[in-house]
């Protein structure tokens, strides 16, 4: 089925333009000038994983508690269930649009995050609908349409989980990485440059060394958000922008200051030996 929504991506590029007024809509609030706190919170920086994911099980949880409730003939419990949804599904939109806002530069998720924020819209605007014709006494059509607005959103729902584990949006880059919790052997000290990033790789795993003064700090070279390299990214004092989309940490322990990340880097515990630094991973992190 993932090859199925592949093809959709490619035979569409007129969601190129549904991407592009979405992502012009969402400029005020999640653009450059944006405040950085509005969009870590969107971003679910905070939460150490992405916001969305979670927001998302309001409205559809809701969504499926009116459809049974409908089926079962429990007015009062259908209509509660179908507003809170409505409700829930705006903060989805927002940390949804946010999570999707930086991938521009990717045709499918772009296409794709195009086309599950369209038809979640739809499905948004059936249930409104629905609320308003049950307000009114006309339940039949009230429910039919919530019915269908089910289905879209179900399909919808679909689109989101490919975006997620096919295409891993909102992954963590680092997931699939084996830092060595023995000391290991990673460069002679004698090719740090003070004040200068080094990237090495470490049993095949990607590190990027910081020595300032005395001290040699060591993290996870690739960005958490869509795997950026850090090495090549803006150095300020020990913090680190990701030259891809801006996500920020600090090098000294690997923490995440700012999105559209939302999981901290590997870091690692440092030392030099016969003049050759040696790291390896700082145990907090393996807990």
């Amino acid at each position: 089925m993932s090859r199925v929504l592949s093809r959709i991506s490619t035979s569409m590029p007129w969601l190129d333009q549904a991407a592009a007024v979405l992502k012009q809509l969402s400029e005020p609030i999640l653009g450059g000038k944006a405040p950085a706190v509005l969009k870590d919170a969107l971003y679910g920086t905070w939460l150490e994983h992405p916001l969305h994911p979670a927001i998302t099980d309001v409205p559809v949880g809701c969504w499926t508690a009116t459809a049974a409730f409908d089926l079962l003939g429990e007015e009062r419990a259908a209509d509660a269930s179908l507003k809170l949804g409505v409700l829930g599904a705006a903060g989805a939109a927002l940390t949804g649009l946010a999570q999707w806002y930086d991938l521009q530069e990717m045709e499918e998720p772009r296409r794709l995050g195009a086309l599950h924020a369209t038809m979640n819209t739809a499905a948004l605007g059936m249930y409104v609908t629905s609320w308003v014709l049950r307000d009114r006494g006309q339940r039949d059509a009230g429910v039919a349409i919530a019915l269908a607005g089910f289905a879209i959103a179900g399909t919808s729902a679909w689109i989101g989980g490919h975006l997620s584990f096919v295409l891993g949006i909102g992954v963590s880059r680092q997931a699939f990485e084996e830092p060595s919790t023995k000391w290991r052997t990673a460069l002679p000290e004698t090719e740090l440059v003070e004040g200068q990033m080094k990237r090495v790789e470490v049993r095949d795993t990607p590190v990027v060394l910081l020595k300032q003064g005395d001290q040699i700090y060591a993290t996870s070279a690739t960005c958490t958000h869509v795997g950026g390299p850090l090495d090549e990214g803006e150095l300020d004092g020990t913090c680190v922008t990701c030259p891809w989309h801006g996500s920020q940490f600090d090098l000294r322990d690997g923490t995440l200051l700012h999105g559209p990340a939302t999981v901290q880097l590997h870091a690692y515990e440092t030392r030099v030996s016969d003049g050759k630094v040696q790291i390896r991973l700082k145990q907090e992190t393996t807990d």
